[in-house]
C-alpha cells in the first residue's frame, strides 16, 4: 500500500506507516488520543530522558535543549540539530563498518544510541508539534534505549502530572 501524506492535524486520520506501531501499537493508540498540549510535554520529557542515557558534548545540543525549554525553537536551531543528527549517523555507520564481525565491540551501539537520542530531540522541537512528530520521537527514543517499559513509564508520568 502506498504511503499517503497527512495533514497538519494532531490526530492520525489516514492510513499511513507509523514506525512506532511496529514495536508499541499501544503507545500509538494512546498518543493518538491526546491533545496538542500533552503532546509537547511527552516529547520533551522522553527526549530529555533519552539524552540522559548518552554522552554528547556538542553546543548545538545545548542550544536546542535551551530553545525547547524556552519555547522558542527556530528553523536555524532545527537545521543545526539536524546537521548533528547526520554527523552522528555517519559516525555510527563508520563504526558499524569498522566493527563488522567483532561481537565484543560496543562503539556502534553507543554511536547509534547517541544519534537516535538527538534525532528524538529533533522531533521534539518540531513546530508545530503533531501526533506524528511525537510518535517519531518515541520511536527514536525506544531505538536509542531499547527499553519500551521505561518509555511507557515516562509517558505515563507525564500524563499523570
Amino acid at each position: 500500500m502506498p504511503l499517503t501524506p497527512r495533514s497538519r492535524s494532531t490526530k492520525i486520520t489516514e492510513v499511513s506507516f507509523v514506525r512506532l506501531d511496529t514495536v508499541a501499537p499501544d503507545l500509538v493508540e494512546e498518543i493518538s488520543q491526546l491533545e496538542a498540549s500533552q503532546l509537547g510535554a511527552i516529547s520533551s520529557a522522553v527526549a530529555a530522558w533519552a539524552l540522559e542515557q548518552v554522552e554528547i558534548g556538542d553546543p548545538r545540543l545545548v542550544v536546542a535543549r535551551s530553545a525547547l525549554k524556552a519555547g522558542r525553537v527556530s528553523d536555524r536551531v532545527r537545521d543545526q540539530l539536524w546537521e548533528l543528527v547526520q554527523e552522528l549517523d555517519e559516525s555510527a555507520w563508520d563504526l558499524q563498518d569498522a566493527e563488522a564481525g567483532d561481537e565484543s565491540a560496543h562503539g556502534y551501539a553507543n554511536a547509534f544510541a547517541r544519534a537516535r537520542s538527538v534525532n528524538a530531540l529533533w522531533y521534539a522541537i518540531a513546530v508545530p508539534i503533531t501526533t506524528e512528530t511525537v510518535l517519531d520521537c518515541l520511536y527514536e527514543v525506544q531505538a536509542a534505549t531499547g527499553d519500551l517499559d521505561a518509555l511507557r513509564t515516562a509517558v505515563s508520568r507525564v500524563l499523570t502530572r
